[in-house]
């Protein structure tokens, strides 16, 4: 009886300790050349999210056009091997992206379907979700659970500030403690890469 007793307050610690954690606010990660990255835990989940935030030197209206291109994004966007775009309507498009992950972890991918919306005081907002049933999976590739999240891009001056919040669940035995410790260098790569593009095409 005593067991049971002990073992339930554990458990109940441990619940009410994970909780805690999942309400953690932001807490920045990295902090270079322009680019800070923030990162929390999101509630029920082990993985952290990850808040970016930079400005470029290129109007919203450039920006947006270069987000939309799917088939760009090797180019730039971190860590993505292949991209493309499966379907088109009005403001919203349906991308396909691999993402290259280290040995000895299989590429994940995702479509994601991409909604733009114009939001007050000109600025604009991305809604990303990922559907993991929208296509047949692929073979040697894992399809990751869940992914979600935005970009919102607002005018300053003739600059874009630039904020990205998202969260994926990896899927198939990646080490919470090793996505976690790593999950910045997506969002830093990613904006720097768009800082790039934008800014040497002026």
């Amino acid at each position: 009886m005593k067991t049971k007793i002990l073992l339930l307050l554990i458990n109940v610690m441990l619940f009410l300790s994970f909780d805690v954690i999942s309400q953690t606010p932001w807490e920045i990660d990295k902090n270079k050349n322009g680019i800070k990255v923030y990162t929390r835990f999101k509630k029920n989940s082990s993985f952290k999210s990850f808040k970016a935030t930079t400005t470029v030197d290129a109007s919203i209206e450039k920006t947006l056009k270069v987000l939309q291109k799917t088939e760009d994004y090797t180019k730039w966007y971190g860590y993505t091997k292949k991209s493309k775009l499966l379907k088109q309507e009005d403001n919203i498009q349906y991308n396909y992206v691999e993402t290259i992950f280290p040995w000895p972890f299989r590429n994940r991918d995702m479509v994601y379907k991409m909604t733009t919306n114009n939001l007050e005081s000109n600025a604009v907002k991305i809604t990303l979700k990922g559907i993991p049933d929208f296509m047949k999976e692929k073979k040697g590739i894992v399809r990751m659970k869940k992914a979600d999240g935005y970009i919102l891009l607002k005018p300053l001056n003739e600059k874009t500030k630039i904020m990205y919040v998202f969260h994926t669940e990896p899927g198939e035995n990646i080490p919470v403690f090793l996505a976690n410790s790593s999950i910045a260098k997506l969002p830093f790569k990613t904006l720097s890469g768009l800082k790039k593009v934008l800014e040497n095409d002026r």
